[in-house]
């Protein structure tokens, strides 16, 4: 508790002002949209480590005679075309659709912060060079690019994840080489340089701080966008190879006998468009949270 000194020299105590961590966590907790999406995506964290206690059924066996089962007490979400629970293939496949989205974003922050800052902290030619490098890559749609590097590269989830992950570089580069080029300019950083201290304590004690609130939003609606293009590419058959669970190699299935029996494709498109909607509402939550000038309202 802080003091004052009254005129009268009484002191009183006064209440101190709260913290930027709890003022952050205060507007988390009033957005509506961050409290939706960040269910959502604790339900999905916790569903890639328990789903083997949830899940009804080996999701990788099956009997033919029980092929294409609609929704029933045995099979709550029906079965697929070899028999195989469909609910059981759901859950083992949040591992593959969020843990590969998860990857790709790891991945492309892995290179793509230090390589923004770099490049906005050096400037000139450096600078330069970079941002016609990204120029390039984003002339040309992410996807297609996953496209033609995974059929060289061949299919499966880790050459998914790192094709992606490259790819998506550019996005969060660009974020953090325009924070970077602000924060340099301020005078606390100018006031470091004038002190003699090194550029790595520069970096890091000045700007890499200032560039998390940016990344943590960028983060999460990146990890949307990367489940999209994986199962997309499962989709496709240049991802996840069957016979293993994921959500978009069922939705590739499912499509086959949506006349027939469309719960197997409504049970992955359904997964897909909740795990996306729910990344994207707490992305969208974060970045109302982590707005200065929602301190102000």
């Amino acid at each position: 508790m802080a003091t004052t000194l009254l005129p009268g020299g009484a002191l009183v105590s006064a209440p101190e002002a709260p913290s930027s961590t709890s003022m952050f966590l205060w507007r988390l907790r009033r957005n509506p949209k961050a409290m939706i999406g960040g269910t959502i995506v604790l339900v999905l964290l916790l569903l890639i480590v328990v789903a083997p206690l949830l899940a009804p059924a080996d999701p990788l066996d099956g009997e033919l005679s029980q092929s294409l089962i609609g929704p029933s007490p045995d099979h709550l979400l029906g079965t697929d075309k070899n028999g195989r629970d469909v609910l059981s293939r759901l859950l083992y496949g949040t591992r593959t659709a969020v843990g590969g989205a998860l990857l790709v974003v790891f991945i492309s922050e892995l290179i793509g912060v230090p390589l923004g800052i770099w490049a906005a902290y050096k400037g000139g030619w450096v600078d330069e060079a970079v941002t016609r490098l990204w120029d390039m890559l984003l002339a040309f749609p992410p996807l297609l690019l996953a496209f033609a590097v995974v059929a060289a590269l061949g299919p499966g989830l880790e050459k998914s994840a790192v094709a992606l992950g490259i790819l998506y570089v550019p996005f969060i580069a660009r974020v953090v080489r325009g924070v970077t080029l602000v924060q340099k300019e301020m005078t606390y950083t100018e006031a470091a340089r004038a002190l003699g201290y090194r550029h790595g304590r520069i970096v890091f004690r000045h700007i890499l701080p200032n560039c998390l609130s940016p990344i943590i939003v960028v983060t999460s609606l990146d990890i949307a966008y990367a489940m999209l293009d994986l199962a997309a590419l499962s989709f496709l058959g240049l991802g996840i190879q069957p016979p293993a669970p994921d959500w978009g190699a069922m939705l590739s299935e499912g499509q086959l006998v949506l006349l027939t029996a469309p719960h197997v494709a409504l049970a992955a498109g359904a997964a897909i468009v909740v795990a996306v909607l729910g990344f994207n509402l707490l992305g969208d939550g974060l970045r109302d949270a982590l707005d200065p000038r929602q301190a102000q309202r």
